[in-house]
């Protein structure tokens, strides 16, 4: 009786341990939480969700049912019961389908309801095709064009967009700033690849969300995420990696470490890469057997500046730097429903030669300049982050993020036998507040609103320095002395409503005030014929679009949606040379340019093994700003560096349109071999003037066929671009002859290998040659030739 008692008390006990019990799902790999994985009880049927920190929580007695997990990227797991507080790990699947979204809204949703063109980059991506720079990262998708003014740098072409029309966003934040210049942008290497969990590119127009600059679409990088335990005491994981590359000899090294427990979390981050001269490919056309040569280049010796014959014509000197990226970010629990998050970001550089500034030569064929480089540039972001998942009246989610960046950048430059080096330095001061909401309305429905607050303040110096003497000069400042204010206020909301299991609409708007002061101090330079510029600018955007699902495993958008860019503090106030003999001056009655954006896209999901999706847009680009002939006090040409030069002006009165598209295909071929492939193509004409725009870019994509099992992934891909011929090239490109061949931009392909070896849980080994065949080739608009044949190796240890 008694030992029949003590069992029936037993298991009362036990019942009562699994009245309330905790799941916790990971990724085997990464460790990170698997949000919105479905758990399906066998006995009652319920359907339970793992929320964003991995969790689900199960009451009274279905901890003791048979569970069964199931996620689209992870292979799915039967579990019998959950009979105390545990963490589950599941095995990621050989194809992952990227069915949620974070940034469309700036809310987590499911892809298939929303109604644009979107790029995931998982962690997984990254780690398996091991990216140096973030600018590398995207060109590695096939659906990014990236171009390079140096080795030190990326511009993302979106659409035929690029620079100060393409939005960064970091963990939520602005990283575009009022300094941002409408050429090509190099800045999106101060974010680090090692320290992301993962990327979007929200193709098109996302300023009814986003607001000014996202005009051909949004990159939004994740940084790595805070994660809890279920225990008090402190818990640790993190990973190690180095990584070595021949083509311009790299040495790059990674750590990152999370400390946790069930309150508080800390991920501290660290990397730093060096790399020396790139060497280019030495298999050329044979019709242009030069092209790309580095046959000279300009050293100083004993106070003279000598040309040097180079010995090693594929080595790019001078094109090496260093990078270093720091980061840290605390996490506190607060409740259940709420966390207190402080981020804090840093980068910095060696100084970065601008190498196609290097190559430029003069109309007496003598190389231009004797040195051209960036000083080191340095990125500082602060952010106080506040979420609270706890539904009221006003919202269900909610999000606060308080922010202020630092950003330090300069140009340096000197002419060959001058002794005489230019500095400019610029210095940006930024804060921002963002509130983003998001409501459930009804079952069919959900709105998201927020507004942003966002304030810059530039300063800019310079000086010439005699390199000899080291007697120290005035010069004129790139933008305006006294200082710049750019001051910007938004409000925006986006409502997605479900109207049946096959048709989601989704429509946004969002209101921009933007003013601009910049104050001309000192008039010895120029004579400015105003003390100050001041700019106020209203903007309103919007977006529609649709999701039709006729049948299980089609879907098919519409979507119209605008976009707008206000002029910034680069736009008004800066005073620059376009090309020899030509210079931009202010213009203080500039106002904002839009897009209207047209397009229409399919995603086909075949028996479960074959995937095809593809999109066509058209847009329409108005009041755009364009240089133009302008008066400066009255005159049509002043003395600018040196030599009369011709004055323009950014003026509102460009008119353009830009079609294209983009068209892709997975395979799962068998279990363990899956065949993929890319092709982009956009092409634009400026309907004034009639020629062809400067970022539109020609086709380009990649293809691989890849083999996958637990532990080794071998990828076999070829990334290719189409020529562009001279006369299709924009006015501005033509006017730049030594980055092209007489045929304009050359088309070009390359074969190369991947490899990634789990050797256990915690090494893995990547080893990969890319180039294979050792082609010289330079992507459009580049200025330095793409890297030969490259061996890369590197190691990772995840603990």
């Amino acid at each position: 009786m008694t030992a029949r008692l003590l069992r029936i008390i037993l298991l009362c006990l036990l019942t009562s341990s699994i009245q309330a019990q905790k799941l916790t799902l990971r990724d085997q790999k990464t460790k990170d939480p698997i949000n919105k994985a479905s758990i399906l009880l066998q006995n009652s049927k319920k359907i339970h969700f793992s929320d964003a920190s991995g969790q689900v929580n199960f009451v009274k007695s279905e901890a003791n049912e048979r569970l069964i997990i199931d996620h689209p990227a992870y292979k799915s797991l039967l579990l019998q019961g959950v009979f105390a507080d545990s963490t589950v790990y599941l095995t990621e699947q050989v194809i992952e389908i990227d069915e949620v979204v974070i940034s469309a809204n700036k809310w987590e949703q499911d892809r298939a309801e929303v109604p644009n063109e979107i790029l995931n980059i998982s962690a997984r991506q990254i780690e398996q095709n091991n990216p140096q720079t973030a600018a590398d990262m995207l060109g590695q998708t096939g659906q990014v064009f990236v171009q390079k003014s140096q080795m030190g740098g990326g511009s993302p072409m979106i659409r035929g967009f690029s620079a100060n029309s393409v939005l960064i966003m970091m963990d939520g934040i602005r990283i575009n700033n009022a300094i941002y210049r409408g050429g090509n942008l190099q800045n999106v290497i101060m974010l680090d690849p090692n320290l992301l969990s993962g990327s979007e590119v929200i193709f098109g127009p996302g300023s009814s969300v986003y607001g000014s600059d996202a005009l051909g679409g949004v990159m939004d990088f994740h940084t790595i995420r805070p994660s809890y335990t279920d225990q008090k005491q402190l818990e640790s994981h993190g990973a190690g990696m180095m990584r070595f590359s021949t083509a311009n000899l790299e040495r790059t090294a990674h750590f990152h470490v999370n400390v946790q427990n069930h309150k508080w979390s800390n991920t501290f981050g660290f990397t730093f890469g060096n790399y020396s001269d790139l060497r280019a490919g030495g298999n050329r056309p044979s019709k242009y057997p030069d092209f790309g040569k580095r046959l000279e280049y300009v050293e100083r010796m004993n106070d003279q500046d000598m040309v040097v014959i180079n010995d090693k014509i594929n080595k790019q000197r001078f094109s090496g730097y260093e990078q270093y990226n720091l980061m840290n970010k605390l996490s506190h629990r607060l409740s259940n429903g709420s966390t207190l998050t402080h981020t804090l970001y840093y980068t910095t550089s060696s100084d970065i030669p601008r190498y196609d500034r290097l190559t430029e030569r003069d109309d007496a064929d003598v190389l231009k300049n004797a040195g051209w480089y960036y000083g080191p540039q340095r990125f500082l972001l602060n952010a106080l982050t506040f979420s609270n998942y706890s539904a009221n009246f006003f919202y269900d989610g909610i999000r606060v993020i308080l922010s202020n960046q630092y950003v330090e950048e300069s140009r340096n430059d000197r002419r060959y036998q001058s002794a005489s080096l230019r500095t400019r330095k610029e210095e940006v001061y930024v804060y921002a507040l963002n509130i983003d909401l998001d409501k459930k309305i009804s079952d069919k429905s959900e709105f998201f609103y927020g507004t942003e607050l966002l304030a810059n303040t530039v300063s800019s110096s310079a000086q010439r320095k005699d390199i000899d003497t080291e007697e120290i000069t005035a010069e004129a400042t790139r933008y305006p002395d006294g200082g710049s204010e750019y001051l910007s206020a938004a409000a925006y909301g986006s409502l997605k409503h479900r109207i049946n299991e096959k048709v989601v609409l989704s429509s946004g708007v969002r209101f921009t005030y933007v003013n601009l002061k910049s104050k001309f101090e000192d008039k010895t330079f120029y004579n400015f014929p105003y003390d100050e510029i001041e700019l106020t600018n209203g903007a309103l955007s919007g977006s529609l679009g649709v999701v039709v699902s006729p049948i299980k495993n089609l879907r098919w958008n519409l979507l119209f949606s605008t976009g707008f860019r206000s002029p910034n503090v680069d736009d008004v106030g800066k005073v620059f040379d376009s090309e020899p003999g030509s210079v931009v001056v202010p213009n203080e009655d500039l106002s904002s340019e839009y897009t209207f954006n047209y397009e229409t896209g399919i995603n086909w999901k075949i028996a479960n093994r074959v995937t095809l999706d593809g999109s066509v847009y058209y847009i329409q680009l108005r009041d755009a700003m364009v240089r133009r002939s302008f008066l400066f006090d009255g005159q049509s040409t002043i003395i600018y560096d040196g030599e009369v030069s011709d004055v323009e002006a950014l003026v509102n009165v460009g008119e353009a349109h830009i079609w294209g598209y983009s068209i892709g295909l997975s395979a799962k071929l068998s279990e363990h071999f899956i065949l993929k492939g890319r092709v982009n193509n956009n092409d634009g004409e400026d309907e004034i003037e009639h020629v062809p725009l400067r970022h539109t870019n020609p086709m380009f994509g990649n293809v691989s066929l890849s083999y996958r099992s637990d532990k080794l992934t071998i990828e076999a891909y070829s990334d290719f671009q189409a020529k562009r011929a001279w006369e299709d090239l924009a006015p501005s490109e033509q006017n730049k002859a030594y980055l092209y061949t007489s045929d304009g931009a050359l088309g070009w392909y390359t074969i190369n290998l991947r490899s990634l070896y789990q050797l256990n849980d915690e090494l893995s080994l990547t080893a990969s040659v890319e180039n294979i065949l050792d082609k010289h080739y330079r992507p459009y608009s580049s200025g330095i030739s793409a890297p030969g044949i490259n061996g890369i190796i590197s190691a990772r240890y995840t603990f």
